[in-house]
């Protein structure tokens, strides 16, 4: 579960974010929407301690992580994976090798079980026959799967997509929302995706965070967002 409490950020003495709350309950899936410079990126990186708060508060499976020690931060960290919008792969390592960089990090040193976890994923995205390729081989759509398979490698339990679908052509995005899908459906982690896009968000979560101007001016499930009174919500949706 994510508690975030009357969040308050500034960097370089501008405020970004003012007064964020909201909760996400362990089940629930999350978007986060709002134009460009509302503030969402800085909220994911507050998430995920990178930035510290002026006040307000970030509990995460009850740790507060701007309130926790070193140790307990880096625990913390380890529940999220990233999948970045440009895939964010190695150009020198292999698929295998890319996808199992997240277990190599953590120590682990069975050779058997890297094989056998990163085979597991990229079956999930239908790129199991993919191993020894290097990214430059790859298309751009099939990069961002080998990313979805190295956030799922070490099984965490939130994983964060930045504009998953972004410069996409239709045809690779509805691919790439098949396979977010179908870890919604597996509930195999809490996800929070950040996105500008509105089509399909309600296969991918339940729930809505619209930001503006680093303000929040919609919390709540995603089947009501289109009811919102508020009249920014209903420009960005129009």
């Amino acid at each position: 579960m994510i508690e975030v409490e009357k969040l308050c950020v500034s960097l370089n003495d501008r405020e970004i974010l003012v007064d964020i709350s909201f909760t996400l309950d362990n089940g629930n899936n999350l978007v986060i929407l709002g134009r460009s410079g509302s503030g969402k990126t800085v909220l994911i990186k507050t998430l995920l301690g990178i930035y510290f708060p002026v006040s307000g508060s970030v509990v995460i499976d009850g740790i507060d992580i701007h309130r926790s020690s070193e140790d307990q931060r880096k625990t913390t960290k380890k529940r999220f994976a990233m999948v970045f919008q440009n895939a964010a792969l190695l150009d020198s390592f292999t698929v295998l090798q890319n996808v199992a960089l997240p277990l190599y990090e953590r120590g682990e040193k069975d050779t058997a079980l890297i094989k056998d976890r990163v085979h597991k994923c990229l079956q999930m995205v239908g790129l199991e026959n993919t191993v020894n390729l290097y990214p430059a081989q790859l298309s751009g759509g099939m990069r961002k799967r080998i990313g979805i398979a190295r956030a799922l490698v070490y099984e965490p339990n939130y994983i964060i997509f930045d504009e998953p679908v972004s410069g996409l052509d239709p045809i690779t995005s509805r691919e790439i929302m098949y396979y977010i899908t179908r870890i919604v459906e597996t509930a195999s982690a809490t996800l929070i995706t950040i996105t500008h896009e509105l089509k399909d968000i309600q296969t991918i979560a339940n729930q809505v965070l619209f930001l503006n101007e680093g303000r929040v001016i919609f919390n709540g499930k995603t089947s009501d967002l289109y009811q919102s009174p508020n009249p920014l919500v209903q420009e960005y949706l129009q």
